[in-house]
């Protein structure tokens, strides 16, 4: 178990304002939000490299709040790997085991096997990072990081630095060794797909603070603030406060409803959802997997964004200005109250 409690820190002009965390023995949780939002900072705070100005940090009930980061049992991987350079693989996997009492303990050894099978690094054991790929330095970086049976495996932005295809590979692997050494991880990334696929709970961060935390399903499903819905990827957002509004779309109090591009379906017939409009394509953009679409109505004066399948795109031989019949069901409506 890992709490962290009422965390501030102060860094120039930046804060970190009252962070809470609970994170579980075994547990994945993604610290997730934009550029500068403070999620590396509570990250470094929690291995020690950044001191704080209130709060207390505790692992397995053990107070690390000002220990030493190499008295915390606490391993950080960083995503410019930071291996060393005259090292070779293996000794650059099993530096820190230098540093333990125990170092020689066969759990180590045990260790070790285990990890280069996971991450396939065998036929690399000798060669020094300089000869390596992107890839294969980030798997290193995990090996060095995990070898040593941390209480907690840190890791910051870890894929943002590799090409799609092999991200996807790391990640993989990355979720496999979760799942077979059920160490506890924290992770930073910006990427709501890497949070999706990694995690059993995330943390959204914006401005120093931790504005939603839960499942990826509470945050996807239930965002409860404009920002968290518009991160996670809701691109219809509208106020609504007029009397009429607010009835049609069964609300009593002014709020914001939202819905998801994807929500949205579109057909040259009238469609059977729940809400429907008629108005015309503005214009359309191809984003390689599916196609974002740009409608508006005449009668709302909005303009609403819906994603195709590129087949489904090309089936219904959309065009821009075209007329055109699109619409949501109730189910798929969020409302978000200010």
């Amino acid at each position: 178990m890992i709490h962290v409690h009422n965390l501030d820190i102060k860094l120039g002009i930046f804060e970190i304002k009252n962070v809470n965390l609970r994170i579980a023995k075994g547990e994945f949780l993604v610290l997730l939000g934009p550029s500068a939002a403070g999620k590396s900072v509570i990250l470094e705070s929690i291995a020690g490299l950044i001191p704080i100005s209130k709060g207390k940090i505790l692992v397995n009930n053990r107070d690390v709040t000002y220990l030493k980061p190499e008295k915390r049992n606490i391993s950080i991987c960083y995503q410019d790997y930071n291996l060393f350079p005259h090292l070779s693989v293996r000794d650059n996997i099993c530096y820190g085991l230098r540093f333990k009492k125990d170092k020689h303990c066969v759990k180590y050894s045990k260790n070790f096997k285990t990890l280069i099978k996971l991450l396939e690094l065998e036929e690399i054991l000798d060669r020094l990072p300089l000869n390596l790929s992107g890839g294969e330095q980030q798997r290193v970086s995990l090996a060095r990081g995990l070898i040593g049976n941390p209480d907690v495996l840190l890791l910051d932005e870890p894929l943002s630095s590799l090409d799609p295809n092999i991200k996807w590979t790391i990640q993989e692997e990355l979720k496999t060794i979760h799942q077979t050494m059920h160490t506890t991880i924290i992770m930073v990334t910006h990427d709501f797909t890497e949070a999706n696929y990694l995690a059993d709970k995330v943390a959204l961060i914006y401005n120093g603070e931790i504005v939603q935390q839960g499942t990826i399903e509470d945050i996807f499903q239930c965002p409860q603030s404009i920002f968290a819905a518009q991160f996670t990827g809701i691109k219809n957002m509208f106020w609504l406060s007029k009397d009429k509004e607010l009835k049609s779309f069964g609300l009593k109090q002014p709020a914001y409803i939202g819905i998801r591009p994807e929500n949205i379906y579109i057909h040259h017939r009238p469609l059977r959802t729940y809400y429907q409009y008629q108005g015309r394509i503005n214009s359309f953009k191809n984003n390689g997997i599916y196609m974002e679409i740009e409608l508006s109505t005449a009668d709302t004066k909005r303009n609403y964004i819906s994603y195709l399948t590129l087949n489904r795109f090309f089936e219904l031989k959309l065009k821009k200005d075209i007329s055109i019949h699109f619409g949501f069901n109730k189910k798929d409506l969020i409302v978000i109250r200010p």
